[in-house]
């Protein structure tokens, strides 16, 4: 059977991109976020149940239940972190787990992400829910920032931006491993970097749109159907010091973008050279720094978690010789 992540995405790009109208299954909204998914597969479960309940308005399902459960899914996140859902959403005291539900800033995961925020985002809006509407937009403007934090100026078949980012499970090269060298992104990775580039332009090059019909970019082909007035709310110049990127480059998003953190984020900037890593993440294994220096992209693996270090702790990581400059320090409550 495929795993539940898979149907999904599958799903949301069959409806929001290709027009399709069928219901995902006969079960109608589900009373709840399931606690046996995985925190990705709670978020694309939220996105489903309210893309049936009420962007598609189908028979059997309840719009007041889909939208308690897509909201849910974004206060969680406020309160625990960024693209962090705890085991039993329902219990919102309950705790991150034993499954690992931190993956933040997942290189290998971004796309079912990207995939239910933009699902989520599109449909509020369609459908006049402000309130939804409202927490999606936080959400793109967090993962923007995040984002901008960890990009790489570099131009590959695909985009001009590439995002190297720390975390846990996979780095975006080739295959979604990570590795000591930058290979193009392999598909299910590099979702985020044409995501992050759309946002940062407010738009993608047709010939770029042209090349990604496939479920995996189900995140930058919702994003593309949103108005220039829509995309025009994700990239305003927000609240706070704005967020030095690639090449020096400033904003739009700030201080005031960057999201509640499960651990303090740690970034080193020289123009285009980067280095970011966190304290500790209590995640899935490897967990890695990453950055990029005159040779390219890098990660470094630290393979197993650090959960004995008590928070507040020396960092697991050396700090990286390259770049050189003053490291700047985000989290793990907002800026």
């Amino acid at each position: 059977m495929p795993q539940p992540n898979k149907v999904f995405l599958k799903y949301l790009y069959g409806v929001l991109v290709l027009g399709q109208k069928d219901a995902l299954g006969k079960g109608g909204t589900p009373n709840a976020l399931s606690p046996s998914f995985t925190p990705n597969q709670k978020f694309l479960q939220a996105a489903v149940a309210y893309t049936e309940a009420c962007f598609l308005k189908l028979p059997n399902t309840d719009a007041a239940q889909a939208t308690k459960l897509a909201q849910l899914a974004f206060q969680v996140q406020q309160k625990y972190g960024h693209q962090c859902i705890p085991h039993d959403p329902s219990n919102p005291d309950s705790g991150l787990g034993p499954t690992g539900a931190i993956e933040i800033l997942t290189s290998s995961h971004a796309q079912l992400w990207d995939a239910a925020a933009a699902a989520l985002l599109y449909c509020a809006l369609q459908v006049g829910d402000s309130a939804t509407a409202a927490m999606a937009q936080k959400w793109w403007r967090a993962e923007a920032a995040l984002c901008h934090l960890t990009a790489w100026q570099t131009s590959w078949n695909l985009g001009s931006y590439e995002v190297i980012a720390p975390g846990a499970r996979g780095g975006s090269d080739q295959g979604g491993d990570g590795g000591a060298k930058a290979n193009a992104p392999a598909a299910h990775n590099s979702t985020r970097d044409l995501d992050y580039e759309l946002l940062l332009n407010g738009t993608l090059p047709s010939s770029t749109l042209s090349k990604i019909r496939d479920q995996y970019y189900t995140a930058t082909l919702v994003l593309a159907k949103l108005t220039a007035d829509q995309i025009a709310v994700l990239n305003k110049v927000g609240q706070g010091q704005k967020l030095v990127g690639p090449n020096g480059q400033q904003g739009p998003w700030t201080t005031g973008d960057v999201p509640v953190l499960p651990s303090q984020l740690f970034v080193v900037r020289d123009g285009n050279q980067h280095a970011a890593w966190f304290d500790y993440l209590v995640a899935l294994t490897p967990q890695f720094q990453a950055g990029v220096n005159s040779q390219g992209a890098w990660y470094n693996f630290y393979n197993s978690p650090p959960g004995d270090l008590p928070k507040g702790g020396q960092s697991v990581w050396p700090t990286p010789q390259q770049p050189s400059g003053p490291t700047q320090k985000y989290g793990p409550q907002q800026a």
